[in-house]
């Protein structure tokens, strides 16, 4: 299944959204070094968006664009309901906030916790063997690597949901009041 030239079957949409999804990764490593505030999962995140930088590079330069798609749809769909959520707190907007938080909250926990690895980590990891000669050549190598990177970026997810119930817990408690982010390492940050 791997590409003989680099544009091989790859359509010209194709490429483009490639290219803004990994320049926006590359960008948001610059932008965290050096504008965000640093939070309690700095780390992760940087690691976050390095694996995901690995995967789109790795997916593309395979061909394996089906998977690289949906591995980028099931992550950009939830983060559409976090920034509306921020855009509500951010306006005083707190009814919105707490809604588009419990939508990313769901979407978060149906896309990155159950669709995620039981499809997407299940398919790429253990329905390929079915499929490829797996004889100590290249495409072992390479298919431990993808399978380690998405498996990797599935621990951060559990990761990041137990930080989510947190926040969750926090807004049925203050009656559904969005509160300051649980990643904060002072209750003055957002």
């Amino acid at each position: 299944m791997v590409s003989r030239g680099f544009w091989i079957c790859c359509r010209f949409k194709l490429k483009v959204l490639y290219a803004f999804q990994c320049g926006f990764y590359v960008y948001s490593v610059a932008a965290l070094m050096v504008w965000e505030t640093r939070r309690k999962d700095f780390g992760v995140m940087m690691a976050h968006h390095f694996i995901t930088i690995g995967l789109i590079a790795f997916s593309y330069v395979q061909g394996s664009y089906r998977a690289g798609i949906s591995t980028l749809l099931l992550h950009d769909i939830s983060d559409v309901f976090l920034e509306i959520a921020k855009l509500c707190k951010y306006s005083h907007f707190e009814v919105g906030a707490s809604v588009c938080f419990g939508l990313f909250a769901l979407s978060w926990f149906v896309l990155r916790l159950v669709i995620f690895p039981f499809w997407i980590i299940w398919s790429i990891s253990v329905e390929v063997m079915q499929y490829l000669d797996l004889g100590g050549n290249k495409e072992f190598k390479q298919y431990y690597f993808q399978s380690t990177l998405l498996i990797m970026l599935f621990i951060f997810h559990i990761y990041w949901w137990i930080l989510i119930c947190r926040m969750l817990v926090k807004l049925f408690r203050d009656s559904g009041k969005v509160s300051d982010d649980v990643r904060s390492d002072s209750e003055g940050e957002d």
